[in-house]
């Protein structure tokens, strides 16, 4: 990778940083997600040891997969049909794609999609909210007022 030399040094770039956030590392990334002037970071740290985060932002219920080998993540609206849903990550599919299960009615999602792959949602959609890749030095500068998720207790 040409780039291997700049992830792994902790500097901010050629711009640097114009708000300096000490609550994680300049370079560690994060999965953001801005909604209604409200914003939040997960870091991918947290993602891969917990698979999938059961939270709340900004007046909604969602759920934030990832997938360690891909390192892909994803965040989902948790409210369908008028209901709360919560997930639980599964081991990976025989097709070695990543699954969940909402506790509620069993039903089977794919992590990164969203998508009901079988139970009684199969074929519904969990609607995905925009998020965005980055690292921390630059996510804060764009969002200073960033919330940043933190275990159990963020």
């Amino acid at each position: 990778d040409t780039y291997e030399g700049y992830y792994r040094n902790g500097s901010a770039g050629i711009l640097g940083e114009s708000n300096k956030d000490g609550r994680l590392d300049s370079k560690d990334l994060v999965l953001g997600i801005d909604l209604a002037g409200s914003a939040k970071a997960y870091p991918f740290r947290e993602m891969a040891q917990q698979g999938l985060i059961n939270d709340s932002f900004a007046g909604k219920s969602v759920v934030v997969t990832f997938d360690p080998i891909s390192e892909t993540g994803a965040i989902f609206d948790r409210d369908i049909d008028a209901r709360t849903l919560s997930f639980e990550k599964l081991p990976n599919r025989d097709d070695g794609l990543p699954a969940m299960k909402d506790r509620e009615t069993g039903t089977t999602w794919s992590l990164l999609t969203g998508q009901a792959l079988g139970g009684p949602l199969a074929g519904r959609t969990l609607e995905r909210l925009p998020s965005h890749y980055s690292f921390w030095f630059a996510w804060s500068d764009f969002h200073p007022e960033t919330a940043l998720y933190q275990g159990e207790q963020g």
